[in-house]
């Protein structure tokens, strides 16, 4: 088995990272660099009512870790109500969607491999008016190997 090559070991305090500010914050706390491209761990701070775009990843694992609050976890064919504790992986080619509870909802995420920062980044680039576009976020989404998924159900 091959050693993957990575930075040495850090510390992050609780606020640091790199912010991505959308109608979701996503705070990058481990990225691709220092892992060598195997993984990527961000917190997440969902406000009430936030709804993901339904996607999947055809080559990514998400693993999502519920830290506070709750959400409704459409994963597949499959609907669950996470709250404090529940940790959820979605293997690639999984539809999901996760629609935060009345107190939002805080987690831990890990991404592997890990490609979804360049995919935060570009996004918050977007203005309001390209981000809340089909068809514009679609396209950003597509070239960081997420898929938006239109016909996914939605039961929010």
């Amino acid at each position: 088995m091959e050693a993957l090559i990575m930075a040495n070991p850090k510390r992050v305090d609780p606020d640091g990272g790199t912010l991505y500010r959308r109608a979701n914050d996503m705070l990058v706390k481990v990225a691709t660099a220092d892992t060598g491209g195997a993984y990527e761990v961000c917190e997440e701070r969902c406000p009430p009512g936030f709804a993901s775009r339904p996607h999947m990843h055809p080559q990514n694992h998400e693993t999502f870790f519920v830290i506070k609050g709750g959400a409704k976890f459409l994963l597949g064919d499959d609907e669950f109500d996470g709250k404090e504790g529940d940790l959820f992986h979605i293997p690639p080619g999984t539809p999901h969607q996760v629609i935060a509870g009345d107190e939002g909802i805080h987690m831990l995420m890990v991404y592997s491999p890990g490609t979804t920062e360049a995919m935060f980044a570009d996004m918050t680039a977007l203005s309001e008016e390209e981000r809340a576009d089909w068809d514009t976020g679609a396209a950003v989404a597509a070239q960081h190997n997420t898929i938006w998924v239109k016909d996914f159900r939605t039961n929010a």
